[in-house]
């Protein structure tokens, strides 16, 4: 059973309104009027406003360029004490909603005005907050509350609205400003960083929603660390940020770079002044948890958070919200806020109990969340048909198929309205053709998943396999029932196929995205205008949402209509955007991934080569062979986490084990290639150059070590295997598109000179000073980094290779010289081959990070970043290369798994750089047979240097003995098969 996604509900982190109040005193009102600088030099105006509860007047000071107010002001008539005003009553308790406040205590302020004030954070965000009561002589006061720098702007305000000054004279600091400067330990934060907190925060909210996970974590990441310059980096308030960036990772499978930030997160929330903070930690922690499939400890951790918010409801009460009680407001601890916290809370519950096969409880859980969710104007729009697709799979699940699909159908329809053609709209349209199907209705089926594929494809949106493999399993069924049809499906499956995106290859789009904006003036105002595209589609989007949401006797139609004809407009420019980018950059949109059409693919092959694709899901894997005149498709009936116990168990048998080779389990790579390969064995009978691509377990390892037919090794020798080498030259893409695209490219690169080889990587003798620059957190970091020693052998195998292409001693950076800085410093595009020969390091074992990297010797006393080269770094790379060496590098990781889409990553990141093939190690080879199979490789009398051809012949003079007359001691796998091709399997002659 395929339960609902479950991803991070996360909150609209919307900026701190300090919704405002009323006169100046000339009769006008909502008229922004200069009222100086506040105390980090920001101009500011003043503007009265509409009066609230027993206010007189009110008035909002903005300051800076944020577009929120930075302190409001109420001014009322009152015998109280002012230290009493800010200690109870009406305005106190709106207060509460939105910031934790110490005692108030007696401050003097501008011009002898006496009062009170207390120093408060912010419960959204953590900021420094003041509030404040001024009195005048006639008993009437000014009740404030703001940011710290804006205090001297609020006196100033306070003096004119007493009528004692006017709003533009300056006062000399008063009492209370000294007292600010003082307490706060830090410099004060002005309105610009709060403004760049909120919007990132926001603007990641929003990603988030459209499922655009990468981008959402980068901004996450932004507002964390404008954050951090206010707070400092260890501050409680940090951890709703941090807690964000870690759902993220989790939503993107990064879930050994989520699971140390959660931690972190849960430290920080246990001590943060807002009550809601670790509840919702607890309920980010049950969507890792279920995204890692964890479905008990997940339902655990969101029964936790259910309680946890259901206990700070109870004691809150009645406590209203801020601002009008709307909790996109404020995000603080209100009733209402913590009732539509709950509402997420129970959605979750429900989620993981249909998973776990309770469909009576996640039935209650899902009407209950749908119910408190519904009660409350406070409920985010896009919770609704989230919360609706979950119950329709919850109806499906207990035999209900014509309540499913009505379900799923509104959830379809509220989609259509709020997010129209948005990821979650395409995603939801898949769900309703897969219980479309369930019901029997086949033709709207197929309609349904056709409609929601045109718009993630149409998005470039990430789609998990898990919610593609429906889409796999309903074509492939109608294939084989509907004889006429079977070609067209195939086809689609083909190209559906394609639209699966890995986390790890969205956080490659979204650094290069980042690279291209900010390195290339032409290709970057597209994106600029793409991303100002997509906010003024969300605005419009919000605008009309709200405009439909009036009752229909009140709606204004002609407005509507002008918005709907807006929005319209955007999408349209949007899509013109997109292509104009993609046609800018072929390396974007080889990252990008977009679909080629089987017909393109065909032409591109020629005679006696195919490629064979392979898509896993957590239930299924389906395969894929196109050759030039035709296309087959077939269904295996193993899913990820058997293909990644296969996996485990091969690289097991393959790596050296007490200092002695392992004996490898040739039994289980027959059985693997019988289950991958079999079901296709006459169609690969006239092929003999294959191209690979696969996501997820199978990523990890070279298809070469397959074994086509049954056999054994007596005594450690596998010369008489019949391993898969053996039948085709073997590369792997990075994704068809890759393929297709280098394919296409000139064959040879201009550069004049041969090679740049690195290698020789030293390690500090002082570790303890390339930590430095660690945060306390990244234990880990240090241990995986510091395990990783010199590489002194590498630097005869970067000389023997420069020696077989001609190129000279002074091409060679080694030892002391290979450096970051120098990778950085050299024209790597006048080379024609580069040569690393060093440690690969991953994201998920460098945790504090969030890229792989290459590990090059860092400089004297210099920090962390000096040794990786990261992918960033490679992405920036200019190249014009024939062929790049990745040598000595362990790119499998940990638990043999996860290391190749790493791996996927930083190829990618060289072909986006300007490579046209790689040559790429899996594990570490020993020194003299890496050396002998790269004499084979760059062999210049051979098929092509980098070639797959190149490489099956010398991987097969090693397992035959033929080189050296070293006979069956090279022939274990783990002297020849940890290297591949990477690329079209194309080589290049070299002069």
């Amino acid at each position: 059973m395929t339960g609902p996604r479950l991803r991070g509900v996360a909150w609209m982190a919307l900026p701190l309104i300090l919704a405002a109040c009323a006169s100046t005193g000339d009769g006008t009102r909502d008229i922004p009027r200069d009222a100086g600088k506040n105390l980090v030099g920001e101009a500011c105006t003043l503007t009265e406003t509409a009066p609230t509860g027993a206010a007189r007047r009110g008035f909002t000071i903005q300051c800076g360029s944020w577009q929120q107010p930075s302190a409001r002001l109420s001014e009322v008539e009152s015998a109280s004490d002012p230290a009493a005003l800010l200690s109870g009553g009406a305005w106190r308790g709106e207060i509460d909603t939105r910031m934790a406040c110490a005692k108030a205590q007696p401050a003097h302020f501008a011009d002898g005005l006496s009062g009170a004030m207390a120093q408060c954070r912010l419960l959204n965000g953590g900021f420094p907050t003041v509030i404040a009561a001024m009195a005048s002589d006639d008993g009437r006061l000014i009740l404030a509350d703001g940011i710290p720098a804006a205090l001297p702007v609020i006196e100033r305000s306070a003096l004119a609205a007493f009528g004692r000054t006017a709003l533009g004279v300056q006062a000399a600091d008063s009492q209370a400003i000294e007292l600010i400067r003082q307490s706060t330990g830090r410099p004060l934060t002005g309105a610009g960083t709060l403004d760049v907190y909120y919007a990132a925060m926001s603007k990641a909210q929003y990603e988030d929603t459209i499922q655009d996970f990468a981008a959402s974590e980068d901004s996450y990441r932004a507002a964390m660390l404008a954050q951090a310059e206010a707070l400092g980096a260890d501050d409680p308030g940090g951890a709703d940020p941090l807690m964000h960036v870690a759902l993220e990772m989790s939503n993107q499978g990064r879930f050994d770079d989520a699971g140390p930030l959660f931690d972190e997160a849960q430290r920080l929330a246990t001590a943060n002044p807002n009550p809601a903070s670790l509840p919702r930690l607890l309920s980010y922690r049950a969507i890792d948890a279920a995204n890692r499939n964890k479905l008990d400890l997940a339902l655990s951790y969101a029964e936790q958070a259910t309680e946890q918010r259901r206990k700070l409801a109870r004691e809150l009460g009645g406590v209203p919200g801020g601002g009008g009680g709307d909790l996109l407001v404020f995000a603080g601890a209100s009733a209402s806020s913590v009732a539509v916290d709950i509402a997420q809370s129970l959605h979750t519950e429900a989620a993981l109990r249909l998973r776990l096969g309770d469909l009576a409880g996640a039935a209650d859980k899902a009407d209950e969340a749908l119910a408190m969710a519904a009660g409350s104007r406070a409920t985010p729009p896009w919770w609704r048909p989230q919360f609706l697709e979950t119950r329709a799979t919850i109806a499906s699940a207990a035999g209900n198929p014509a309540s499913a699909i009505a379900i799923q159908g509104e959830a379809v329809s509220l989609w259509a309205r709020i997010l129209p053609q948005s990821t979650p709209e395409g995603l939801a349209r898949l769900g309703l053709g897969r219980l479309l199907f369930a019901g029997g209705a086949e033709d709207q089926a197929i309609d349904s998943y056709r409609q929601g594929l045109s718009i993630l494809k149409a998005r470039n949106a990430e789609i998990r396999p898990r919610d593609l493999i429906g889409f796999l399993d309903v074509a492939s069924t109608l294939a084989a029932r509907r004889p006429d049809q079977a070609d067209g499906l195939r086809i689609e499956m083909f190209e559906a196929m394609q639209l699966m995106r890995s986390g790890v290859t969205s956080r490659t789009v979204s650094l290069a995205t980042a690279r291209l904006a900010a390195g290339d003036q032409a290709v970057g105002g597209v994106i600029r205008a793409q991303q100002e595209n997509e906010r003024r589609r969300y605005a419009l989007v919000a605008e009309l949402n709200r405009a439909l949401a009036a009752p229909s006797d009140l709606r204004d139609t002609a407005k509507i209509t002008r918005l709907r004809q807006d929005l319209d407009t955007v999408e349209r420019e949007g899509r013109g955007l997109d292509e104009t980018l993609q046609a800018a950059s072929s390396g974007y949109r080889q990252l990008l991934a977009t679909p080629v059409g089987a017909a393109e693919l065909q032409g591109l092959l020629k005679p006696g080569e195919a490629v064979a694709a392979f898509a896993s899901s957590e239930n299924a894997t389906y395969g894929f062979l196109v050759a030039a005149d035709r296309l087959r498709v077939w269904r295996i009936d193993i899913g990820d986490q058997g293909l990644g116990d296969v996996v485990v168990s091969l690289r097991r048998g393959v790596l050296p084990a007490a200092g002695a080779s392992g004996r490898f389990p040739v039994d289980l790579a027959q059985q693997l290639y019988a289950a991958l390969f079999g079901p296709i064995a006459d169609d690969l009978a006239g092929i003999d150059r294959l191209v690979t691509t696969a996501n997820g377990p199978l990523a990890s390892i070279p298809f070469g070590i397959l074994v086509v037919s049954p056999g054994t090794a007596p005594a450690g020798d596998y010369r008489g295997i019949d391993w898969m080498v053996r039948h085709q030259a073997l590369s792997a893409a990075p994704s068809v598109r890759a393929f297709a695209d280098l394919r296409k490219v000139p064959t040879a690169a201009a550069g004049t000179s041969a090679l740049i080889g690195f290698g020789d990587y030293r390690p500090p003798q002082d570790i303890g000073s390339l930590f430095a620059s660690l945060p306390a957190g990244c234990q880990r970091d240090r241990k995986v980094l510091g395990s990783l020693g010199a590489l002194p052998a590498t630097a005869g195998e970067v000389r023997r290779v420069a020696q077989l292409v001609g190129a000279g001693a002074d091409s060679l950076l080694l030892g002391p010289a290979f450096t970051k800085e120098a990778v950085l410093a050299k024209p790597l595009s006048d080379y024609r081959i580069l040569y690393f020969a060093t440690h690969a390091v991953l994201a998920s074992e460098i945790r504090c990070f969030s890229e792989p990297a290459l590990l090059a010797t860092p400089g004297a006393g210099s920090g962390i970043d000096s040794a990786l080269l990261r992918l960033s770094d490679i992405l920036n790379l200019k190249l014009d290369a024939d062929l790049v060496v990745l040598s000595a590098c362990n790119t499998a990781g940990t638990d043999g798994k996860s290391g190749g889409e790493a791996l996927s990553g930083l190829a990618r990141a060289f072909f986006y750089a300007g490579a046209r093939r790689l040559v790429v190690s899996h594990w570490q080879v020993p020194d003299d047979s890496t050396a002998a199979l790269m004499l084979g490789v760059f062999d210049r009398h051979g098929p092509g240097v980098g070639g797959a051809e190149a490489l099956r012949q010398a991987q097969l003079a090693m397992i035959d003995g033929r080189t050296g007359g070293i006979g069956a001691s090279w022939s274990h796998p783990f002297y020849w098969a940890g290297f591949t091709a990477i690329g079209d399997g194309t080589g290049v002659k070299v002069p």
